[in-house]
């Protein structure tokens, strides 16, 4: 079936989607949607739901919790933001500091050190190399330029030790989070750490400085290449990332359109906190979102306000991955949301723990582990009674939404087929 032809059978279809979930939000259903504002690419099922449930529920003033990064927006912002301080030489940190966050063996928590070495899709590089060049990188890059300004930024980037750091720092996250012995809740909270030494503002600053720049690349992979001869221990040629980076217009639209009908807007990411704050406080972008009713991963601070590399101890508060969304959500919200949005595994729990979640908004990334079961959910008699998967498909070359279920995959012409 052409992509037309699904559109024409989704338009159709809406008003029986519309009357189908009413058996999980029996009042949504009577609210009539209004007209999709011009320009926004939701699925139309998608957009008619969302429309009643939020003018229906509003008067409650009931909780709605997102998922930021490829949920609020297309691409990741902490990793955006990485990079463009890997690409800039924006730390804060002297080379000791720096050597005590490369690890030469990692595992599960921030305390395991069981792994040495990531897996083989990353070539089974021995972490204890990897910290050996980085080390040496970094001292290098303090000693000419960080600490003492003997070299410009454009003549350091000529180096061959500047190309090595390059590289390496970030297939060092990178493999930290896809080896399976290590994963996401070493790595997110790893990666804030790179701004340790720095100030709140300053983290918030550097982030507008990173989205500025995503904003006008366009959405593509690109590949760094490593200095040749420079004989370092660990062997790593390239690194490939995804570049840019789109605000969600349709999110937007969803927050604005349940703040106007009394809904509780929050954000809950596992991306850094401060990071997230710079993003959601833009009202020139839509998000509006008060830094208050901002959680993300939280590092201490000292006296002077420079973040530390260690997660905050205060109570009620746990890594933002995975559970540690939920237990946020219970501990520090302390409502129970009635709408969650999410993309990924690392949001499955805050969208399946509460029973008073009645509508999940999953953004598909064609993703399979726990999230993508609940992808069928959204499809034609899957749907459960007592809840609602609205699944929403986007063009990863433009990084726009789609007004389809199906996502075209970067580099791709067509959409992935969805599971039957």
């Amino acid at each position: 079936m052409s992509a037309a032809s699904r559109l024409s059978i989704a338009l159709v279809a809406s008003a029986i989607l519309a009357s189908a979930v009413s058996c999980a939000t029996p009042a949504a259903a009577k609210a009539g949607p209004g007209p999709m504002p011009a320009g926004l690419n939701f699925y139309p099922a998608n957009w008619e739901f969302c429309d009643s449930f939020i003018a229906k529920n509003g008067p409650s003033k009931p909780l709605a919790v997102f998922d930021f990064d490829n949920t609020c927006i297309y691409n990741d912002i902490m990793e955006t933001t990485f990079r463009y301080q890997l690409f800039n030489l924006r730390y804060a940190m002297d080379k000791e500091t720096f050597n005590g966050f490369i690890p030469e063996a990692a595992g599960k928590t921030l305390q395991d050190s069981n792994v040495l070495k990531l897996s083989a899709d990353y070539g089974n590089v021995v972490l204890a190399d990897l910290a050996s060049d980085l080390e040496a990188d970094y001292e290098f890059l303090y000693d000419n330029y960080l600490g003492a300004k003997k070299m410009t930024l454009d003549q350091i980037k000529e180096t061959p030790e500047y190309k090595d750091f390059l590289v390496k720092l970030p297939f060092l996250y990178d493999g930290l989070t896809d080896t399976p012995e290590i994963g996401a809740e070493y790595s997110y909270p790893w990666v804030c750490f790179m701004c340790v030494g720095m100030k709140k503002d300053e983290v918030k600053a550097l982030t507008l400085e990173a989205l500025k720049d995503a904003l006008a690349r366009k959405s593509e992979k690109v590949t760094l290449k490593n200095a040749e001869g420079l004989g370092r221990k660990a062997a790593v040629a390239s690194y490939t990332y995804k570049a840019g980076l789109r605000i969600t217009r349709e999110v937007v639209e969803i927050m604005r359109r349940m703040r106007a009908a009394g809904w509780e807007v929050w954000v809950v990411s596992a991306s850094f906190e401060p990071v997230i704050q710079a993003m959601g406080g833009l009202a020139s972008n839509g998000f509006d979102v008060p830094e208050n009713r901002v959680i993300g991963v939280r590092l201490q601070r000292d006296a002077a306000g420079r973040y530390l590399g260690k997660l905050s101890e205060e109570p009620g508060y746990a890594l933002t991955q995975r559970a540690g969304k939920s237990v946020v959500i219970r501990n520090l919200i302390k409502e129970a949301p009635l709408f969650v949005a999410g993309d990924s595994d690392g949001d499955f729990e805050m969208m399946t723990q509460f029973p008073e979640v009645k509508c999940i908004l999953v953004v598909n990334r064609i993703k399979g582990g726990d999230i993508g079961s609940l992808y069928a959910e959204a499809l034609p008699g899957k749907a459960r009674p007592d809840r609602t998967v609205l699944l929403q498909g986007r063009d990863e070359n433009t990084g726009e939404w789609r007004p389809y279920q199906e996502t075209i995959k970067l580099g791709k012409q067509e959409p992935t087929a969805l599971p039957k």
